[in-house]
């Protein structure tokens, strides 16, 4: 009190409880005693040097202070309780952000960098997948385009073959066949058939209904035909072939009717064949008549058409001639369809009737034939060594039993 002479002890400072964590409990022998050191700049972001390079004096948790080189401890100034809670929390909070920024920021760094490979993973993976399923599509869509090709191709080829045989087959009868012989054929072959210069009213178009080859000396059998008449074809209408075309059922054959059926026409064709045997024994005979090898051989065997042989004796009555060969069969042709051509030639010549006039004369002969014995085509023709022969040829179909009393 004032007056007393009394002197009183200042108060002491009220002491407030701090967190064990904030309290930095140092040993005696780290007590500071000189100036702080500098404290490392932070290579964290958002961190500026100041804060990491100074100590936060305001932010230091106990009553004690650094002293100077003296060692003596002075006491702190005594700090109001809500600014050193405020600054307990301000440095607790700090401490807790820099820690979370220091632990966070590689951390989503590395998740970045691992999610953007694991996105790039998958884009190169949906690109693969795309890839292959556009390659895969691309090649779905080739082998269907190429299936229809392939497939359009072989129809195509398969019909160019058969429009191929069919106008070969209509060729052949058009330049083979006599013009007065009635010749069976389906629509489409008869077309053919007329363009080649076939006479329509040589044509029996044959249909459903109208079947009936018996009023034709020829029938073209094509697949259509077949179709028409069935087996009966062969065993009843047309037994023999004279020409054959193509294979399988592209095939088409030319036949010959037989009106009394197919066994009395067979039994002429043998008789014919044993006629014409006899008969080219007997030209064999003839010493007005020179024959080759070939020719020989073909005459022995009786491969010869009728109609020759009768016009080669009349020929050799007139003028020595010379036989170099039968020939003109057809592909396909029936066994003992006989050869309808023949390759002639005058012999013994003179100066005043030499080859060219001899041969005038025996083609003189030859158009001044009717009926039957009349050539369809009478040409000269070059052979081997520039020798000139004169061809004759007979039209299809042989008639049968001209050298015998029967015919079918």
């Amino acid at each position: 009190m004032p007056g007393t002479g009394t002197v009183r002890e200042p108060p002491a400072p009220i002491a407030h409880p701090v967190p064990p964590a904030c309290v930095l409990r140092l040993r005696s022998e780290e007590v500071p005693t000189a100036p702080l050191t500098a404290i490392a700049t932070s290579r964290a972001r958002g961190v500026t040097r100041q804060h990491t390079a100074e100590p936060d004096i305001a932010a230091q948790s106990g009553p004690v202070t650094a002293a100077p080189a003296s060692g003596k401890v002075i006491p702190a100034l005594p700090v109001p309780a809500k600014q050193r809670r405020d600054n307990v929390q301000a440095s607790a909070s700090k401490a807790q952000a820099s820690h979370a920024e220091a632990l966070t920021r590689p951390r989503k760094l590395a998740e970045l960098q691992a999610g953007g490979g694991r996105h790039r993973g998958a884009t190169s993976g949906v690109i693969l997948v795309v890839v292959l399923l556009c390659a895969g599509s691309l090649g779905f869509l080739l082998s269907r385009h190429a299936a229809p090709s392939a497939t359009v191709s072989g129809h195509r080829i398969s019909a160019d073959a058969e429009i191929a045989i069919r106008n070969r087959a209509a060729a052949w009868v058009a330049g083979q066949v006599s013009r007065s012989a009635i010749v069976s054929c389906d629509p489409v072959m008869c077309q053919a058939l007329k363009a080649r210069g076939v006479s329509a009213a040589s044509l029996l178009e044959l249909g459903p209904g109208e079947a009936d080859p018996l009023r034709s000396s020829i029938i073209v059998a094509t697949a259509a035909v077949r179709g028409l008449i069935g087996p009966r074809l062969s065993s009843a209408y047309a037994p023999a072939a004279i020409a054959s075309f193509g294979s399988g059922s592209r095939q088409i054959s030319v036949r010959v009717v037989a009106p009394r059926g197919a066994a009395a026409y067979i039994s002429a064709l043998r008789a014919d064949m044993l006629a014409r045997k006899a008969s080219g024994t007997q030209l064999l005979d003839n010493r007005r008549i020179i024959v080759s090898a070939t020719a020989r051989r073909q005459l022995a065997h009786g491969e010869a058409d009728s109609r020759l042989l009768i016009v080669i004796a009349g020929l050799a009555a007139r003028w020595p001639v010379s036989v170099a060969a039968f020939g003109d069969l057809a592909p396909g042709a029936s066994p003992g369809i006989p050869l309808r051509s023949a390759d002639l030639a005058p012999v013994g010549a003179t100066a005043s009737a030499g080859p060219a006039a001899r041969m005038r004369a025996m083609v003189a002969f030859l158009r001044a034939q009717r009926d039957h014995y009349l050539a369809a085509h009478i040409q000269t023709v070059p052979r081997a060594g520039g020798r000139n022969v004169l061809r004759i040829e007979f039209a299809a179909p042989s008639p049968p039993g001209l050298l015998g009393p029967h015919t079918p």
